[in-house]
């Protein structure tokens, strides 16, 4: 869904819902969460036209194509409709501050051969909602993983100052990958919240020279996604 407003930016709401699926709950509650929370947004897709969604780790599409073949061939038809857009290319969405090389490379290796094997391409761009640093040759792993694009909410501003909210990153090794930061470091909103979110955005819009702002809508991380009351009053 994108809104045009007067001053000349173009809000693009993105609707998403971050999952950790071992957090608060056993591993398998907290895939079907993933089902539960694909079904709640699927159903608001069919009810509202506009409705777009993105949604990332492999690992639960497997998991719903496994359990809920139905939902799974819903996804696939907004997929190939141009709403459901798959992003990520991670197994899961994992820590990106500490781990081996080796080990993000078996999650873009992973997950990528599973999307390409089941939707006919691969992400390109990444997405890490709620990790809480980034190591600093990322971009060396991004490229190599086929990614354009890298999209995160941490550490916000207060803790990593950044002169833009959009920028090239690049590494020591030379790669680089266009990233962007979430602006209020938040990817998720409530009813409640979405008017103050969509203020302090575009505040922060004035501050930059970007004319596309991102806003990402969703419920909490552990679940969550798009449902009627992240809808502004």
């Amino acid at each position: 869904m994108t809104t045009t407003m007067k001053t000349d930016y173009i809000f693009h709401i993105l609707p998403n819902a971050h999952l950790d699926p071992v957090w608060f709950w056993d591993w398998r509650e907290g895939l079907n969460e993933g089902i539960i929370t694909t079904r709640t947004v699927l159903d608001l897709m069919d009810e509202f036209p506009d409705l777009t969604f993105m949604r990332g780790e492999a690992a639960l599409y497997r998991h719903i194509e496994a359990h809920d073949p139905a939902t799974f061939r819903r996804v696939r038809r907004m997929i190939e409709a141009g709403r459901w857009d798959v992003v990520g290319g991670t197994w899961i969405q994992p820590d990106t501050n500490m781990p081996a090389t080796e080990t993000f490379l078996r999650h873009f290796s992973f997950g990528q051969a599973y999307f390409r094997d089941r939707f006919g391409f691969a992400p390109r761009v990444a997405w890490a909602a709620d990790s809480f640093g980034h190591s600093a040759g990322m971009p060396e792993i991004l490229a190599a993983a086929g990614m354009d694009g890298f999209s995160f909410s941490r550490p916000a501003q207060n803790i990593l100052p950044l002169p833009k909210t959009a920028f090239w990153w690049e590494s020591a090794g030379g790669a680089r990958i266009l990233s962007y930061r979430v602006p209020d470091g938040g990817y998720c909103c409530d009813r409640d919240s979405m008017p103050g979110k969509l203020d302090g955005t575009l505040n922060l819009a004035r501050q930059s020279d970007l004319r596309n702002v991102g806003v990402y809508m969703g419920l909490g991380n552990h679940g969550g996604g798009s449902r009627r009351s992240c809808a502004a009053p």
